[in-house]
């Protein structure tokens, strides 16, 4: 496609350079200027990813902060809080009583569940880029434990019928918070039956609310974290009681191609790496064998608590290129949905890829927040998926559209897919969005 206003690199590399620096808080850079004040897990990573160009010390101390609040189980919490920014955001550090766990740590106040496990390819990332290998080595060896133990939480507690896929407890946990997928298995929850905390919503004081999800799916994101303090963060006791768990396409390919990265980063200095590669295999067939969908093209979700399949028409469906998960068979089905009239355009309006979900649901909302717009970081994977496989001019589209939408609108959030609204501001939620700055860093930078 052609660029809506011509790229000059060089200013926008200074300008995402600026957008990290300017969202640093020491040890970490949080996600945005207002809207979230605390260290999130997967953005951390995607952060450390942008740092890794231009200031090594920043990209590892991002992943260093992040893992000092890993519990002892190895969960990596989805939030490490800034005790200086609690207040600003809800829920914070007092409603999840982290405390009920003898596993959570004690020198970091954290959130009560995790995010994808993005770190492995992260760290893999850092070192394709460094200058200084030998330094880059050192710090594998520091990160490569941790890591491992984060791994192993997922499938130890994660994957109750012992079938190489883990299980989400919460949509957070997904990063695609109110992504449609999630409808179907939360709308089991029966608000006449069961009792939600009382809570103020804060995101609104940072936030539009068209763009951000509904007062209903906070009260049944509310209610899972009541469940999960009532079942004092004991992962056996959480899935007795929890309404809600989902095998997420996107979060086991996030897993699966850590544990890639992690196979090739372990050869390097000489550490065992049979048990990524026994994950690995068991994940890729579960994968393929329960939650590819022929007829789309794409791989569904499986709701575990009702014990069937939910059709995706999201994103999230088309990632497993990214982890090298489909056959090339497979690969063509997907990349034929991608750039067909689910994604990419129909008889009346184009699109920029790849928005969230389908702009052919009745569920779509080009607005509001994983829903329908564009994310940068969700591009970012699935251009290198595409690269995998050999569709260098598919990916080349991806690469090109997410970089005209942060040339022409800003480093946001996440960007509407219609191309008929060129004239209005697309890009919605937080300004200054410290991962698409990082990765868009990352590509001007390839």
């Amino acid at each position: 496609m052609n660029t809506i206003v011509e790229v000059d690199s060089k200013t926008l590399i200074d300008e995402a350079k600026n957008v990290l620096l300017n969202n640093r808080i020491g040890k970490f850079t949080k996600p945005a200027p207002a809207l979230y004040p605390h260290q999130w897990n997967w953005d951390a990573g995607f952060i450390a990813i942008g740092y890794a160009h231009f200031d090594m010390d920043q990209a590892e101390s991002e992943l260093r902060h992040l893992f000092s609040g890993q519990w002892a189980n190895g969960m990596l919490p989805h939030i490490i809080f800034n005790p200086e920014g609690d207040g600003h955001y809800f829920p914070g550090i007092n409603f999840w009583e982290t405390w009920r766990s003898f596993d959570a740590p004690k020198i970091a106040e954290t959130s009560g569940i995790s995010n994808p496990a993005v770190h492995g390819f992260v760290l893999q990332r850092m070192y394709q880029v460094a200058k200084d290998k030998d330094r880059a080595l050192n710090f594998i060896r520091e990160m490569f434990p941790k890591i491992k133990a984060m791994h192993a939480y997922f499938y130890n507690e994660r994957d109750p019928q012992n079938e190489g896929l883990v299980y989400i407890r919460h949509p957070w946990e997904s990063g695609n918070d109110n992504s449609p997928t999630w409808d179907i298995p939360l709308e089991t929850i029966d608000f006449s039956k069961v009792k939600v905390p009382p809570f103020t919503r804060k995101d609104l004081n940072s936030g539009h609310a068209e763009h951000r999800p509904t007062n209903l799916d906070y009260d049944r994101y509310i209610y899972l974290i009541d469940v999960f303090r009532k079942g004092d963060y004991r992962e056996d006791k959480i899935f007795e009681l929890t309404p809600f768990a989902v095998q997420d396409p996107l979060f086991n390919t996030i897993l699966i191609r850590s544990n890639q990265a992690m196979i090739e980063l372990g050869a390097l200095i000489g550490e065992d790496i049979q048990v990524f590669k026994t994950w690995n295999e068991k994940s890729i067939s579960a994968m393929n064998n329960k939650l590819w969908n022929e007829s789309t093209g794409m791989y569904d979700a499986y709701d575990l608590i009702n014990g069937q399949k939910i059709e995706m028409e999201a994103s999230s469906g088309l990632m497993p290129l990214y982890a090298n998960i489909p056959s090339d068979l497979q690969a063509k089905k997907m990349v034929d949905t991608l750039i067909g009239p689910k994604f990419l355009s129909n008889e009346s309006l184009p699109y920029y890829l790849c928005s969230s979900f389908t702009p052919l649901s009745d569920k779509f909302d080009p607005k509001k927040y994983w829903r329908g717009p564009v994310w940068i970081n969700m591009n970012w994977m699935l251009y290198h998926g595409l690269h995998s496989y050999g569709y260098a001019q598919e990916a080349a589209m991806v690469k090109s559209d997410s970089i005209d939408l942060i040339n022409y609108y800003g480093f946001y959030e996440y960007f509407d897919p219609k191309k008929d609204v060129i004239n209005n501001r697309q890009g919605y939620g937080s300004h200054q969005f410290s991962w698409s700055a990082a990765l868009c860093l990352d590509w001007l930078n390839e």
